[in-house]
């Protein structure tokens, strides 16, 4: 043992020089040394840095690929955390691969998480290393493409999955098709990529469940539009014995009868099978700027000063009482939030569904004045997303 080479080297790997790690391997320093006890190795340093130069060094010099310490901590693992592609690739090559402890996560699914969690060109090159080198998925674990489209990441993961051969109508381990997870998850352009890849539109869960039934379900309006402009059928009967349009019935979703075919559509009293709870909350907290709440103040006053009373308690259900209070309430009883920059106001849910009306009457009937329809369409359309509508 030569402390004083271990000592130089450790230093010399932290502070990335290539011809320091040199010299201390030179002068007999272990290229396992331990930079932590329990935890790091002068490789697994190395790694956590992307410093190439100095993996192979050490690699060259007899370091272990393996697992290091009483944590099992490898340094494959490290490098594939911070997306270091090249560092990963250089120590699969010299056997890392076999080496990962089962008794963890697989790597091939934590790379397939972290393209969500953080997304950069590093994290897709560090997954198509794995996927060349074959790594897989550990016993109990999901395939990467069901992994990718439960979390959910960006198409160009699925892209990815796709061109290392996976199949688009893989299942899930409880027999759920791809394309239905994706849409169980309203994620659009996971369906889209997956019929581009070749995915059964009509694909069924154990129950004949369809995507477009699920879609249906939970109002998934982008989905249904991917899934229509496929050709799913609509007619498909599930186990249960329902249809997408019995389940658009069932829970009143007009706008989705329609985008089935529906010329007439009503609200009539239709029992079905559900398979979601839907919420619908007593109050609403809103956040944001003065002149955003302001804004929607004067929403609420130019469609009052233009329907009347009578029109606007039969057209939006609410009465002029609750609208005007509202739009007060927009003016004067917003506060700053909790260390926060914004501003907040907690409204209860007969107050907003006033709020949101006068903006729909805004945005598509009442004559805006000097309001800009655009931007009145823009701001529902954010509410509609953030409400799942």
């Amino acid at each position: 043992m030569n402390e004083a080479a271990d000592h130089d080297l450790i230093e010399a790997v932290r502070a990335g020089d290539k011809a320091a790690v040199e010299r201390a391997l030179a002068d007999g320093a272990d290229p396992d040394a331990a930079v932590d006890r329990r935890r790091a190795s002068v490789l697994i340093e190395a790694a956590r840095g992307g410093r190439l130069g100095i993996v192979r060094a050490l690699v060259e010099a007899g370091a272990s690929v393996g697992p290091f310490g009483q944590f099992g901590v490898s340094p494959l693992r490290v490098a594939m955390l911070q997306a270091h592609a090249d560092v990963a690739e250089h120590l699969i090559a010299h056997g890392a691969l076999p080496l990962e402890p089962t008794r963890r996560t697989s790597l091939l699914t934590e790379a397939v998480t972290y393209t969500r969690h953080r997304p950069r060109p590093a994290a897709l090159a560090m997954l198509r290393v794995l996927l060349e080198a074959g790594a897989t998925p550990l016993p109990g674990e999901e395939t990467p493409l069901i992994t990718a489209v439960m979390q959910p990441v960006a198409p160009a993961v699925l892209r990815l999955l796709f061109a290392q051969g996976a199949d688009a109508d893989q299942l899930r381990s409880d027999g759920t098709p791809a394309i239905v997870v994706a849409a169980r998850r309203g994620d659009h352009a996971a369906v889209d990529t997956l019929l581009l890849a070749g995915a059964d539109v009509n694909a069924g869960d154990r129950q004949g469940r369809t995507a477009l039934m699920h879609a249906v379900e939970r109002n998934e309006q982008r989905v249904i539009a991917v899934l229509r402009e496929a050709g799913a059928a609509v007619d498909t009967v599930s186990a249960d014995g329902m249809t997408a349009l019995r389940l658009a019935q069932g829970w009143h979703r007009q706008n989705v009868q329609f985008m089935l075919g529906e010329m007439r559509v009503g609200m009539d009293d239709v029992p079905i099978v559900r398979t979601v709870v839907r919420i619908s909350p007593v109050g609403v907290r809103l956040a944001g700027d003065p002149p955003m709440f302001r804004l929607m103040a004067s929403v609420i006053d130019v469609v009052l000063d233009d329907l009347g009373d009578d029109e606007w308690a039969v057209r939006s259900g609410s009465s002029t009482e609750t609208a005007r209070a509202v739009a007060q309430r927009f003016r004067d009883d917003i506060a700053p939030g909790l260390h926060a920059s914004w501003f907040e106001l907690e409204v209860t849910a007969h107050e907003f569904a006033a709020a949101r009306s006068a903006l729909l009457e805004l945005a598509y009937g009442t004559t805006p004045g000097g309001v800009s329809r655009l931007e009145i369409v823009d701001l529902l359309e954010e509410i509609e997303r953030q409400l799942g509508r």
